[in-house]
């Protein structure tokens, strides 16, 4: 029985104005997608008005410009809706430590519970099995054969990760030995941890 047979896990991304959250950086898009019984389910994603202007550097990178989030809802209901719908469900990211600190933002600038759900990272998983360098979205989605998606979007990247820890995760079950999806968070973390600055 695969690791994921009998969970939900959502997979989620966001797109940015910048790298950090701490420095004025800014949410523009978030996405989830759900993984059901090992396959890819309901999906999700909005843009966030950030209240900043985009920085034409980031705007170079996912195509998000101004005028596209004139209209979007705020962070705060943007928050609402995203933290309702995760509930206390795994999330899978590929690089935890650059989305949720958006994500934890995002979270208190709707006034929304804070964050405890289960972490697991694609970055960390991919690391583990093929050590470190080559291991961006885009590299692993090229080497794994995965379907073409619009990269650096957030909905797009979601699907991807998505479709990357179904292979990742029944990889580590069978060359590895992970019996768990907690045991499979676990691992993904400390590999991260490890890897750090490397």
């Amino acid at each position: 029985m695969s690791l994921l047979s009998e969970v939900t896990v959502l997979a989620v991304d966001t797109e940015t104005t910048g790298m950090d959250p701490a420095v004025g950086a800014r949410l523009v898009e978030v996405a989830h997608v759900r993984i059901a019984a090992g396959a890819l389910a309901e999906e999700w994603s909005s843009l966030v008005k950030p209240g900043v202007p985009i920085p034409i550097e980031a705007s170079r990178v996912h195509g998000i410009v101004d005028t596209m989030v004139a209209d979007a809802p705020a962070m705060a209901e943007v928050g609402r809706t995203w933290r309702a719908a995760l509930a206390d469900h795994p999330l899978v990211f590929h690089n935890a430590p650059f989305d949720l600190p958006f994500l934890v933002a995002l979270c208190e600038d709707g006034a929304q519970p804070r964050l405890t759900n289960p972490i697991i990272d694609t970055l960390g998983l991919a690391r583990g099995l093929f050590s470190v360098g080559g291991n961006s979205l885009g590299a692993l989605a090229q080497r794994l054969q995965l379907p073409a998606e619009q990269a650096h979007r957030a909905l797009g990247d979601t699907r991807t990760t998505a479709r990357l820890l179904i292979l990742l995760a029944e990889r580590w079950e069978r060359e590895k030995g992970i019996r768990s999806l907690d045991e499979l968070a676990a691992v993904s973390l400390d590999v991260m941890r490890a890897t750090a600055r490397r």
